[in-house]
């Protein structure tokens, strides 16, 4: 009865516990639910109604793109915020147990209430789950649809059929149409003054403008003079080392380039405000001509600040100086090609252009564009100049900088592929295809550019902070340590250049943005394989947490070995299984907040790892007893590091006591793997297992009639005459045996440190063989008497006597 009791009051307690859905919350939050569901359900009806019309604009599809994205970010969140709330509920429903069966007896009321609640509980956030999930769905084939009708209308845009460029009948029309346009282009800015009033005249007034173009180029100037002066190139450095050339090629970068881009920006924002007087056609002109002009800039200031045509030594790319010139002007020309066809693309947006002009006008430009770009795949233009080679790239031409060498090899081949497939497509009339390969190759090319310079860049810097003092001696890491975070540093870099560039490229090529984003926002929130949810940003966040947590481990190791224990006086052993076991609970703890961070259910791992328990226990059995024999040493100290032993006819000193197996140095400097099943398993000899202490045994014999107690006397005198052996214990001589040659004797005497045992004894058998030596008394060399029995009739008949 009092347990009944008790239990009555632990459950009354438990449900008071139970966080508890007040009708007005409840109300409320279902009132918040329901809105949600109406409009999503508003949204995604209406999404569907339109999709039914046979034609859909890149607005339209854009606008019901973005109309998709706020209903999925929505139910998205209601999902996460239910599945969330789930969660403690089961886990409270789990610790009440199963309901009873009917043929048990009933439960205490207030359990039974109390699962209840939590039931209808769960039972009402599964039902938002489900919801959410079905209008996640529904907007993601709504999605789908949109993008199947992009791309068909992508295809059929770029499958359309122009007139023949070079038939003479396209020619004939063409080329009058396309003076035409020239001239109302060129006739746009008298046009536009023209057509302006007093006082739009009197806002545009010349002098205005004059003194705001006088301003700019005298900012300009004194911006670019700094930066050249501050970090530009000097020639009187004959080597300069990377770091400065980078320096030298970022700052020419800024002054010929990025400054007056940023200065023509400027008019180009004023000429696109609202309250500008650029109007008309001439406003797209003006418009045309400066981005015509900073793109025209920005490459024809990047290549040279790059490839330094006329300073070899601070060129960042080691090829040669006539090829960098040669480069330098094969890339201007495709800019300005490139520029002329941008700036007729925006400068004739209003104008009407007849089918024919356009198939003539993309057959030109294109072709020019694609024989810029094959003048620019020509492999002997890439090639390296060995003088120009810094130290260290001459250092790392290894392999891989082979494999990379092919790999650009067959870029510079798919390039030439695309760019004469540019000149073909435009020749049978495909000019919109044509277009679109050569404007995509061009801009493919820039933004490949980029991203080599921002490597160079962002490695360039990586070393210098790893080479900084603060590294080196502030933290005093060690050289090893900082190539080996360099090392990663860089592949995490390379890592991030490659994905950058795969998805920018997949955005230059057509790939809608918002599909991109998309892409990489479900990689990065995970996507789920039954019910297994794999996230890129988890894992990459566990595996921060356990370099992290390992890193900080490696370090506090280091403390303890430079900084505490040598204040401690622990012998070598001691501070050696002291920092294993530090090691160990480090990488432990690493893990488990790796699992943690993961999201991982340990229960489920617990069930796993108890079905493939008996699996483990046959396959892996040698490793299990290998690391559990060596926690065993690690704790019970039978060898330790620094200890001289003696195993499986192996002889040295432990080096290092590992998880799986004990390193040995022989004293040939060999290194033996011993596994540490072995170790307690057999018998080891341990010279040093306690303290140092030893003896050194010499064994001698003296020839048959040499007086005993004179052999005796010298032996002892040799031993207390050698500084290594001591006093206490005593050092004795033993009249060992009768040999089969000689009067056996042993010589032993204790020594402080038995790893000069051998030179202990070499040292006494000098001794003695010299004292000996002296006294007349000898050391046989081992004898024996054969005696032959029955020799005559060995020998047979003489042959003298047969004669």
């Amino acid at each position: 009865m009092r347990l009944r009791t008790l239990a009555g009051l632990l459950c009354l307690l438990a449900t008071l516990s139970v966080p508890q859905f007040g009708a007005a919350e409840t109300g409320q939050a279902e009132r918040e639910f329901a809105d949600a569901v109406a409009d999503w359900n508003t949204t995604l009806e209406q999404v569907t109604k339109d999709l039914a019309a046979p034609v859909l604009t890149t607005y339209h599809a854009e606008r019901f793109k973005a109309q998709l994205a706020e209903v999925l970010a929505s139910a998205r969140q209601v999902k996460d915020e239910a599945s969330t709330q789930i969660k403690p509920l089961r886990a409270e429903l789990g610790t009440l147990g199963p309901p009873p069966e009917p043929d048990q007896p009933p439960e205490q009321s207030g359990i039974a209430a109390q699962r209840g609640r939590i039931g209808v509980a769960i039972a009402t956030l599964q039902a938002r789950v489900t919801q959410a999930e079905l209008a996640i769905a529904r907007a993601n084939d709504l999605s789908q649809t949109i993008a199947a009708r992009s791309l068909q209308r992508t295809i059929e845009k770029l499958l359309t059929a122009y007139p023949i460029p070079v038939a003479p009948r396209t020619i004939q029309s063409a080329v009058p149409e396309f003076l035409s346009d020239l001239a109302l282009l060129a006739q746009s800015p008298f046009k536009w003054w023209q057509g302006l009033s007093d006082d739009q005249r009197e806002r545009a007034v010349l002098y205005r403008f004059a003194i705001v173009v006088v301003l700019a180029i005298g900012i300009g100037w004194a911006v670019r003079r700094a930066l050249l002066h501050w970090f530009g190139r000097d020639t009187t450095i004959e080597q300069p080392t990377y770091a400065r050339r980078l320096t030298g090629a970022i700052a020419a970068a800024l002054a010929y380039g990025i400054v007056p881009s940023l200065i023509l920006g400027g008019f180009l924002y004023r000429a696109l405000d609202e309250d500008s007087v650029i109007t008309g056609l001439f406003s797209d002109v003006f418009v045309a001509a400066c981005v015509v002009a900073i793109m025209f800039i920005l490459a024809w200031a990047l290549p040279r600040a790059v490839l330094a045509p006329d300073i070899p030594a601070w060129r960042l790319l080691s090829v040669t100086p006539e090829h960098a010139r040669t480069i330098s002007r094969r890339i201007a020309f495709l800019a300005a090609v490139f520029g002329i066809d941008l700036f007729f693309d925006i400068a004739s947006r209003s104008l009407v252009i007849s089918d024919e002009l356009i198939a003539v006008y993309t057959l030109v430009v294109n072709a020019l564009e694609a024989v810029g770009v094959l003048a620019l795949t020509r492999g002997h233009l890439w090639v390296t100049d060995d003088r120009t080679a810094d130290a260290e790239s001459e250092e790392n031409r290894t392999a891989e900088n082979a494999r990379a060498a092919r790999f650009w090899t067959i870029l510079r081949r798919l390039v030439g592929l695309i760019a004469i497939a540019v000149i073909v497509t435009a020749l049978i009339g495909y000019a919109n295809l044509s277009r679109y390969l050569s404007q995509n190759l061009v801009v493919s090319g820039m933004m490949v550019g980029a991203l080599v310079l921002v490597r160079g860049l962002c490695r360039e810097l990586v070393g210098m902070a790893l080479r900084s003092h603060l590294l080196r001696l502030g933290l005093r890491i060690p050289h090893r340590t900082r190539n080996r975070i360099k090392f990663w540093l860089r592949a995490l870099l390379n890592l991030g250049i490659y994905v950058s560039g795969l998805l920018l490229a997949l955005v230059i090529w057509g790939v809608p943005l918002s599909e991109v984003w998309s892409w990489t926002g479900t990689v990065l929130r995970g996507f789920t394989v039954g019910n297994v949810t794999i996230s890129i940003a988890d894992i990459a966040v566990a595996l921060l947490i356990f370099l992290a947590v390992t890193a900080l481990t490696r370090a506090f190791q280091r403390a303890l070995a430079d900084r505490i224990f040598p204040q401690t006086g622990l012998d070598a052993g001691v501070r050696n299984s002291l920092s294993s076991g530090l090691g160990y609970v480090g990488i432990a703890i690493a893990a488990a907040l790796a699992v943690s961070a993961l999201g991982l259910d340990l229960a489920n791992i617990a069930l796993i790892a108890g079905a493939l328990s008996v699996g483990i226990g046959f396959g892996l059995q040698n490793i299990v007893n290998n690391f559990v024999s060596g926690l065993i040493l690690l704790i019970e100290r039978p060898i330790k590091v620094g200890d001289w032993i003696n195993v499986g006819g192996h002889e040295g000193h432990v080096k290092q006591i590992n998880v799986r197996a004990t390193e040995i140095e022989t004293f040939q400097r060999a290194s033996v793997i011993v596994p540490n099943s072995e170790l307690l398993s057999t018998a080891v000899i341990n010279w040093t297992h306690k303290d140092s202490y030893g003896r050194a045994e010499v064994s001698v014999g003296v020839a048959y009639g040499s007086d005993v107690d004179k052999v005796v006397e010298i032996l002892r005198a040799c031993l207390d005459a050698n500084e290594d052996v001591l006093s206490w214990p005593e050092p004795s001589v033993l009249f060992q045996d009768f040999g089969d040659s000689s009067l056996d004797f042993d010589t032993r005497g204790y020594i402080a440190n038995v790893e000069r045992r051998i030179f202990v004894q070499s040292d006494l058998r000098t001794a003695i063989n010299r004292a000996l030596a002296e006294a007349g008394i000898e050391i046989p060399f081992p004898q024996r008497d054969v005696h032959i029995r029955n020799l005559d009739e060995i020998r047979g008949p003489s042959p003298i006597a047969d004669t």
